[in-house]
């Protein structure tokens, strides 16, 4: 959405009071990786202060890296209230959870 409206796109963002969802993007090095050298240094990367703020900058995401900075006129993280949830409850409605969204998405 940052990117649509920086764009001039004829959208806003609106940041429920009840809360929003933060959905992170975790990435591991697999057990058995061909490479898993090579794939720590892409880890070590990925979490790098430089790509993290490149990842804000360019692709509208947020980060939690401490030396990472929002854009201007963005809303920071640290004052949106965030929606949390039990892994546990929510394995344990998956299928209700994937029924309500193909109900309301379609898809």
């Amino acid at each position: 959405m940052f990117t649509l409206k920086e764009a001039g796109a004829p959208v806003e963002i609106v940041y429920p009071l009840e809360g929003t969802p933060f959905v992170p993007s975790p990435t591991a090095v697999l057990e058995r990786a061909p490479h898993p050298n090579a794939a720590r240094l892409f880890q070590s990367f990925l979490y790098s202060p430089e790509l993290q703020q490149l990842l804000i900058d360019e692709g509208g995401e947020r980060s939690l890296h401490r030396l990472a900075r929002e854009r201007p006129g963005r809303k920071p993280l640290g004052t949106i209230k965030l929606l949390t949830e039990d892994p546990a409850v929510i394995a344990d409605q998956a299928d209700e959870i994937k029924a309500n969204y193909t109900r309301y998405f379609g898809t």
